[in-house]
């Protein structure tokens, strides 16, 4: 200070923190008391070199909260709200830098021609390219932001970049700001927004791990106790700074925000050391289980026509002979692989997914229904296909079709009881059970899956709307006569279960983005009357002449109860029709849907009456409807 005649002045300090991972004894109160020391040193110091040569000074001291008195004095009962560490201190790296600002404004505030402003930061962006970095789980295809800010806390946070631009300033105006404690930051901001920043600009699956202030104190990072108290205070509103005062300091200027600050850091070795920045590897090859059922042909077809890549697909089947096992694989023989397959035993499962990528899973609902088996059957088989999935070492994904648990729905509407054994609490296992059973055992595992549920798809119609052919009493005309469920106007979600292979094409092409999320597909939601009225009209419009018959006025529709309606059905039907019933009577399905991030996927997808457009000349559709 004598040498150079300074008269303005800069002040930052570090603590010097013990870093040892795990150290239990580490004396974190030590390292505050110490740097509170070197800041008081510097302080009389400043008055010793002012006493000297007289030259008016104006400091800027960057200082953080004295925690632990604000701890103290907002306690309960006189107790800490923050708990102190074995040796007493409080966000050590914090209170130290406090207490010596408190020290400094005391001794300044009546020596003339000294003056000083504090300046106290929130949390720093820099922190994340550090203990609070993104960490990734073993696969590489999930990160996440842990910490003990809270679950819905808004932290204030700032840019250190910023600080040239609000330094030179407080200096400018220091008769302004003399004296003053300038509480800076640019912005309020949860981790939850913090992560989806970090997603959305990565392309990679980011999310916020909130921990209790214990958990984070026990983390493998250097001065975990101090970091956990700091995360604790940071996200209490009494740790609050002011944001219009710092945008009114840097004006012209604005406040650098997360998303702008992370965007220009975005190369950042930290970044690229955790796995953010570096591209995936892509899944260039598919193994569809199921490849000769509905889901699994719309996957096939999807994987196909994907234009970014091209698939390998090997699609399983039970027999590679079968006349739908020759079809899917005309559909492109130079890319699709029959391979026969039994899911009872996990080798020939494990054989199925030689060199694939990526796999996609569905339990065959229809093939269960027709044949009669066991729904647990099916859900041993899908557990066996996710066991041989985590034992490959190619697969990188897996994409799951699954459904919601429909145990509760039977203690409000009784399944059907022929052949079925009623168990406590519920119905017979359901299919609806076995695939969300199934996929619960998948999230167990280390395996990176997305699972996708999928609505009542319009083909389904076609069968729960089959006509009964009548004899018109008035004209001795056949007719037919559709017969829908009058159900008090309850919408069931509906999509076409052609527009899920692009959904899980998509999919696999960014699985790093999907991965461990659960997407609900719907495109719309409708009545059974309006999905009736809808099919009846684009199939067999009024005004369209068929042969032998008027087509329209040949078609009528009936309303009866639910209940009557799912009972005139066999065996099959009525499975089909609880699932209808189910659906339409579950808020807690319709909620799991979503119609905008369907379309956000796939944004092709078609409402039902573009569907039955698209299909109304379909001849096997047709014949089921009896039409011409």
């Amino acid at each position: 200070l004598a040498e150079t005649g300074a008269t303005s002045i800069f002040l930052v300090t570090t603590t010097d923190l013990p870093t040892a991972i795990g150290d239990a004894g580490a004396d974190f109160q030590d390292a505050e008391d110490r740097e509170y020391a070197a800041i008081v040193s510097f302080f009389d110091a400043l008055i010793e070199v002012h006493k000297q040569d007289g030259l008016e000074r104006h400091v800027v001291f960057s200082s953080l909260d004295n925690v632990k008195a604000i701890s103290e004095e907002l306690g309960d009962d006189g107790r800490p709200w923050i708990d102190p560490l074995e040796d007493g201190s409080v966000v050590a790296h914090y209170s130290g830098k406090g207490r010596a600002g408190e020290y400094a404004i005391e001794l300044l505030k009546d020596v003339s021609g000294l003056s000083l402003t504090l300046l106290t930061l929130p949390f720093l962006h820099s922190n994340f390219l550090g203990f609070a970095a993104p960490l990734p789980d073993d696969g590489k295809t999930q990160w996440s932001v842990s910490a003990c800010f809270g679950i819905d806390s808004k932290v204030d946070m700032f840019s250190v970049t910023d600080l040239a631009h609000i330094v030179s300033e407080l200096f400018d105006e220091q008769d302004i700001y003399s004296g003053k404690n300038i509480r800076v930051s640019a912005e309020r901001i949860t981790m939850v927004e913090v992560a989806d920043a970090f997603a959305d600009l990565f392309g990679k699956d980011v999310i916020y791990n909130p921990l209790t202030t214990e958990e984070m104190a026990m983390l493998s990072i250097p001065a975990a106790g101090p970091m956990a108290q700091m995360c604790q205070f940071l996200g209490d509103p009494r740790s609050a700074h002011d944001v219009e005062a710092t945008k009114a300091i840097m004006y012209p200027r604005k406040p650098r925000v997360f998303k702008d600050w992370l965007l220009m850091n975005s190369d950042s070795k930290a970044f690229d050391d955790v796995g953010l920045s570096s591209d995936p590897t892509p899944i260039l090859s598919v193994t569809v289980f199921g490849g000769t059922s509905l889901q699994g042909i719309s996957v096939v077809k999807g994987l196909l026509a994907d234009q970014r890549k091209r698939f390998e697909i090997r699609a399983t089947t039970r027999h590679v002979d079968s006349k739908k096992a020759k079809a899917v694989q005309a559909l492109d023989p130079d890319r699709i692989t029959m391979v026969e397959a039994d899911f009872d035993d996990v080798a020939t499962c494990a054989a199925a997914l030689d060199r694939a990528q990526g796999a996609f899973l569905a339990i065959d609902y229809y093939s269960g229904a027709v044949t009669g088996e066991d729904a647990q059957v099916w859900e041993c088989r899908a557990k066996n296909i996710v066991d041989a999935c985590e034992a490959s070492s190619t697969v990188r994904h897996v994409v799951f079709s699954t459904m919601e648990y429909v145990q509760e729905i039977g203690k409000i509407y009784k399944p059907r009881t022929d052949e079925n054994k009623e168990e406590k609490g519920g119905e017979k296992d359901s299919v609806f059970d076995a695939k969300a059973q199934a996929a619960a055992y998948a999230r167990t595992k280390k395996l990176s899956c997305t699972f996708v549920l999928m609505p009542c798809y319009p083909e389904m119609f076609m069968d729960l709307f089959r006509p009964e052919k009548k004899t018109c009493e008035k004209t001795g005309e056949e007719i037919h006569v559709i017969t829908i469920p009058l159900e008090d106007n309850t919408k069931v979600g509906c999509m076409s279960v052609d527009d899920l292979g692009p959904a899980v094409a998509n999919i696999f092409d960014s699985y790093q983005v999907y991965a461990g999320h659960e997407i609900g597909l719907v495109t719309e939601f409708v009545t059974m009357k309006e999905a009736s009225e809808i099919i009846s009209e684009g199939f067999a419009p009024k005004n369209e002449e068929a042969e032998g018959n008027t087509a329209g006025e040949g078609v009528e529709r009936k309303e009866v109860p639910m209940d009557k309606w799912i009972e005139a059905r066999g065996t099959y039907m009525k499975d089909l029709g609880q699932i209808f019933k189910y659906m339409s009577h579950t808020d807690a399905v319709k909620k799991r849907h979503s119609v905008a991030q369907t379309l956000k996927l796939v944004p092709s997808a078609n409402r039902l009456s573009q569907w039955v457009e698209h299909n109304k000349d379909n001849a096997m559709f047709r014949e089921k409807l009896g039409l011409r």
